[in-house]
């Protein structure tokens, strides 16, 4: 299967290459964030570093998702939905918490999604959210997300293994950001690279940070639905905070009040992710760990971006 997906995989990108399969531009700059595999590998704290980047440096930037699972079909504006993340997905609906005033749009078709906002003018330059595949929409900047781990562990194509492409389609982006992983070599690649850290924000509740000397002594549970949860859990142990119990529920999973109960513990703590999905759920009594994107080389990344945009 892996074969057959491979060979769809490679017709479909000399299709592209030869413009048998049409791309459409937008009016203003496109920067792409993607991988080439299945989920884990930093993508959404890159997109919000990248967006506040842009807005730092005098752009009014707009993220374009395509909103993973949620049960809305139609192209919406995250900031006119409010809490309802079931109608944004979960990335999206946790985009526009941590942007504030940076407007996130989620459509399946990106293109019309980017055609919406640009009536709507709600900015001059788009991050386009879990974008490498999306080849219909063109791109002015395409940064490619690598877990070294993966990278090191060879490449198995869906449906078998978690890649999507093979790793020569690397050399379609102008750049990678790898995940620093502690004992994980960084890979040498055939594009420019950046090392990303995860920058620990500290333990929240709703808005407000809380003490991790307050979870001392108590009995915590640890939970998450997330694709890599182990690094979620991991992260806990080097705060400090060691869990009587850690649990693991699928990617995106939609929480019920009965899943919750079960969990036991004194203190439930879960991923920002997770939260965004409890919000609204009834089920309020929870922390969890906030993180970011921290790039040590931020500044040359952004100059190598905007060095390619278009000049106006």
């Amino acid at each position: 299967m892996s074969t057959a997906f491979r060979f769809l995989v490679q017709a479909r990108d000399k299709l592209y290459r030869a413009g048998i399969l049409p791309s459409l531009r937008l009016n203003h700059p496109v920067i792409s964030v993607g991988n080439l595999t299945l989920g884990g590998t930093g993508k959404t704290p890159l997109v919000i570093a990248l967006a506040e980047g842009l807005r730092d440096r005098g752009f009014r930037p707009v993220i374009l998702s395509r909103g993973y699972r949620r049960t809305s079909r139609e192209v919406l504006v995250a900031s006119s939905v409010g809490p309802q993340w079931d109608k944004l997905g979960d990335e999206p609906a946790l985009m526009s918490q941590r942007l504030g005033k940076v407007s996130v749009v989620v459509g399946a078709d990106r293109y019309r999604a980017g055609l919406f906002a640009e009536r709507k003018e709600l900015g001059d330059i788009f991050v386009l959210d879990d974008g490498f595949q999306h080849r219909r929409l063109q791109r002015d900047f395409d940064i490619v997300t690598i877990d070294p781990i993966e990278w090191a562990a060879g490449e198995m194509l869906l449906p078998t293994g978690r890649w999507r492409e093979p790793k020569s389609a690397i050399g379609r982006a102008h750049v990678a950001c790898i995940q620093k992983v502690q004992g994980i070599p960084v890979p040498q690649l055939p594009i420019p690279s950046f090392l990303v850290e995860t920058k620990v924000d500290g333990i929240y509740k709703k808005d407000a940070p809380v003490p991790l000397e307050t979870l001392k002594g108590r009995a915590v549970t640890a939970f998450a639905g997330i694709a890599k949860p182990e690094r979620f859990f991991a992260t806990l142990e080097s705060l400090g905070i060691h869990p009587i119990r850690s649990l693991r529920f699928r990617d995106h999973h939609r929480y019920s009040r009965r899943d919750i109960e079960n969990l036991g513990g004194e203190i439930l703590i879960t991923t920002e992710k997770d939260a965004v999905r409890l919000e609204g759920s009834g089920i309020a009594d929870f922390l969890y760990l906030r993180i970011s994107a921290n790039i040590p080389d931020f500044d040359r990344l952004m100059d190598i971006i905007i060095g390619r945009l278009p000049k106006s």
